[in-house]
């Protein structure tokens, strides 16, 4: 779906800035929920980290560099208040851009708590499968991890990707 003109700043569209918001938020809302489906289903495309970042470069990049936050980490929480402000801007994109948008925020961008996000975003984040989110659940609920030497130590949890990962993951 895509809402606006094309070309410059997406907020001054022809359909209005709250008519561009709720269409943006609702592509947004469908885009995320596909892309956490099809991850936990075990059915993800595999992540083209190219493919994505041009996906960011081209829904962001229409009215700022993505120079302003591709150095900064934040939880998924604080990144949906960002894309809620862009929103109301007017920032548009079609589906499968929203879904390559959230493919590469979650997978580059957000930190997470082992001790206490959820399922989808342990998931996403450590690039787990849900069964092995959930037994990060179930451990943690009986002692809370401590280290990336306790998280390595979880079967199905990969530890390159912990080590790439490492600066994002919070106990």
């Amino acid at each position: 779906m895509t809402v606006g003109r094309s070309g410059g700043c997406p907020w001054d569209s022809q359909w209005g800035q709250c008519s561009a918001a709720l269409a943006w938020a609702i592509a947004w809302t469908a885009a995320m929920a596909a892309a956490f489906v099809a991850f936990e289903a075990g059915t993800a495309r595999a992540a083209d980290p190219d493919l994505d970042l041009q996906a960011v470069q081209a829904v962001c990049g229409r009215c700022h560099t993505t120079a302003v936050f591709l150095n900064q980490t934040r939880s998924w929480d604080r990144w949906n208040d960002v894309f809620a402000d862009m929103t109301k801007r007017g920032a548009n994109g079609t589906d499968e851009q929203l879904a390559r948008v959230t493919a590469y925020f979650l997978e580059n961008l957000t930190l997470v708590n082992v001790n206490s996000s959820p399922a989808d975003e342990l998931a996403w984040v450590l690039g787990v499968r849900d069964d092995v989110a959930q037994d990060i659940i179930a451990r943690r609920q009986r002692q809370p991890f401590a280290n990336l030497v306790q998280l390595r130590a979880v079967p199905g949890v990969d530890t390159a990707k912990l080590e790439q990962r490492k600066s994002r993951i919070l106990f």
